[in-house]
């Protein structure tokens, strides 16, 4: 094979790479929940639902209040919603990631950035 095939193939060779590795680091980008189980309670006040935490493998880690940061995604059911949390959701399911902190209170609290209802 001569340098100039070889060399007209490099584009295809690196453009296929590329797509490959774009495919994977999307699948990998997907972080897991950091928090995920069944929403217990509803307080009014402060706007929080109560999770029971539970980490892979269905181990409990206890029960944690969640509330909705400012900018907060939520989603219900598959759709973007722009309701704020309340007592209906009492009895489903959350996965919830959070950005920031977690007081240390007991239950402890923090805010999610991002929370789907299912």
């Amino acid at each position: 094979m001569s340098i100039v095939r070889k060399l007209s193939l490099l584009p295809v060779i690196l453009l296929l790479l590329t797509l490959g590795c774009a495919e994977k680091s999307e699948e990998q980008g997907e972080e897991k929940p950091h928090v995920r189980g069944m929403i217990t309670d509803f307080e009014e006040e402060r706007g929080q639902v109560l999770i029971e935490n539970k980490e892979d493998g269905g181990v409990e880690s206890g029960p944690i209040w969640i509330s909705l940061n400012t900018d907060a995604e939520l989603i219900i059911e598959g759709e973007t919603v722009t309701v704020s949390l309340d007592e209906t959701l009492v009895g489903r399911s959350a996965d919830v990631w959070i950005g920031g902190i977690i007081a240390q209170s007991y239950p402890p609290q923090t805010q999610a950035v991002k929370m789907v209802i299912h």
